[in-house]
C-alpha cells in the first residue's frame, strides 16, 4: 500500500515535495491539481516552471489539469490545451509525468491525453468522483471502457482514484462506506495498476479559530478508509489519499489570511492561528507548537524538513518568519512524512 496525497500545484506544495527524504518519496505517489488562475498561461508556465525546477529526478507526478480544459489553449504562440503544454515543457527538462482524466472529459481533452500519455510512457490516471457516477455499474464499465479507448491505455496501465470529496463529519464518512466498498467491489473486475480511496476533511476557512489556540480538526478520510478496510473490502487494500492539509475545493483566491500552522498527528490536524499579520506573530507560533505536547518529531533518524524549519524558528536560530507558501510548504512537508510513516509502518493512514 502507498499514500496517494492530491495537492494543489501551488509552490508550497512543490517546495514541501522538493524536500522530501528518499523514504517518503519511496512511498508515495502524488497528485498535482493546477489550479485556475485569471491569466491562463501565467498559471500553466509558473506550475510547469516551478515543477521542473522542484521535481525531485527520482519521484514521478501525475498532473491534473481538469479545471483548465474550458479556458482554452494556454496561448503565447502554443495551440494546445494546459496538459499538452505541460507535458512539452517537462520533457525537456526529462522528467516524466503521468496525465490525470476523467470520463466526464471533453473529447478534445481526452486527444491531448493520449497524446501526454504516448510521449512519457507512464500510464494514466483515472479519477472518479463517488458523488457523480453512472446510475447503474453497466454504465459506468461502459463509460469507463469508452474512456480508456480515447486516450489508448488499458487498466493495467492506469492508476484508479475513487474520490469521496469533501467529508465534514465522521457522518458524512460512515454514510459513504456502503458506496465506497460497492465501487470497489466493481473495480475489483478490472486489472488496474493500482486503487486509491481518497478524500478530505480539511476546512475550507479558519476563520472561526481562535487566535493562538490549539484547534483540533479530525481526519474523516482516514475514518473512511479505515472503516471500509475493516469491513473487509476484498484484496489488495485499496491505497490512501487525501488532500493534504487544504481543502479539497480550491478557494477563488491564494492561501491569504494570518499565519497559521497545521500539524497532522495521528488521526488529527492540530491548527494554529495567529492573532496578526507582523512577523513575531509567525515566530509566536513555531514556539507555541514546538512546545505542545502535540509536537511529535519522532519521524525516524531526521526531522522532516517543515519540522526542522518550524524548529528553527522555535529555538530562534533565525527570525524570518516565513510567508503563506513557507507555512503552508511546512505543513505539507510534517503531513507527507507522518502520513507516509504511517502506512509505510503501520499500514494505516
Amino acid at each position: 500500500m502507498k499514500y496517494v496525497p492530491i495537492l494543489r500545484g501551488k509552490a508550497g506544495e512543490l517546495l514541501a515535495l522538493r524536500h522530501t527524504s528518499p523514504e517518503v518519496r519511496s512511498g508515495i505517489r502524488p497528485v498535482l491539481e493546477v489550479v485556475p488562475d485569471e491569466r491562463l498561461a501565467d498559471a500553466v508556465q509558473t506550475f510547469a516552471r516551478q515543477l521542473a525546477e522542484d521535481l525531485p529526478k527520482d519521484l514521478v507526478v501525475t498532473v491534473d489539469c481538469g479545471q483548465l480544459w474550458q479556458r482554452g489553449a494556454v496561448g503565447t504562440g502554443f495551440p494546445g490545451h494546459a496538459m499538452a503544454w505541460i507535458g512539452e515543457y517537462l520533457e525537456q527538462w526529462l522528467h516524466r509525468l503521468v496525465p490525470a482524466f476523467r470520463i466526464t472529459e471533453p473529447a478534445g481533452a481526452l486527444d491531448e491525453i493520449r497524446e501526454v500519455q504516448r510521449t512519457h510512457g507512464q500510464g494514466g490516471c483515472l479519477r472518479l468522483d463517488l458523488g457523480e457516477l453512472p446510475t447503474s455499474p453497466v454504465e459506468l464499465t461502459a463509460a469507463v471502457h469508452d474512456t480508456l479507448d480515447a486516450v489508448e491505455l488499458a487498466p493495467e496501465s492506469v492508476d484508479l482514484v475513487l474520490d469521496t470529496g469533501f467529508l465534514p463529519s465522521r457522518q458524512a464518512a460512515a454514510r459513504l462506506v456502503d458506496r465506497a466498498l460497492g465501487v470497489l467491489e466493481w473495480a475489483g473486475a478490472m486489472p488496474w495498476r493500482h486503487i486509491a480511496l481518497a478524500g478530505g476533511s480539511f476546512p475550507a476557512s479558519l476563520a472561526a479559530m481562535e487566535p493562538h489556540l490549539i484547534a483540533t480538526v479530525h481526519r474523516h478520510e482516514a475514518d473512511l478508509w479505515r472503516a471500509v478496510v475493516q469491513r473487509g473490502c476484498r484484496s489488495p487494500v485499496p491505497d490512501f489519499g487525501d488532500y493534504g492539509i487544504v481543502h479539497p475545493q480550491p478557494p477563488n483566491h491564494g492561501w491569504r489570511g494570518r499565519p497559521n500552522l497545521r500539524y497532522t498527528v495521528g488521526a488529527d490536524w492540530y491548527v494554529l492561528r495567529a492573532a496578526g499579520h507582523a512577523a513575531h506573530d509567525a515566530l509566536r507560533l513555531c514556539r507555541q507548537l514546538a512546545d505542545s505536547r502535540y509536537w511529535d518529531p519522532q519521524q525516524g533518524t531526521e526531522l522532516p524538513w517543515g519540522d526542522a524549519q518550524i524548529q528553527h524558528r522555535a529555538s530562534g536560530l533565525t527570525t524570518r518568519p516565513g510567508g503563506a507558501r513557507e507555512w503552508r510548504a511546512w505543513g505539507t512537508s510534517h503531513h507527507l512524512a507522518a502520513v507516509a510513516r504511517s502506512v509505510a509502518v503501520h499500514g494505516v493512514p
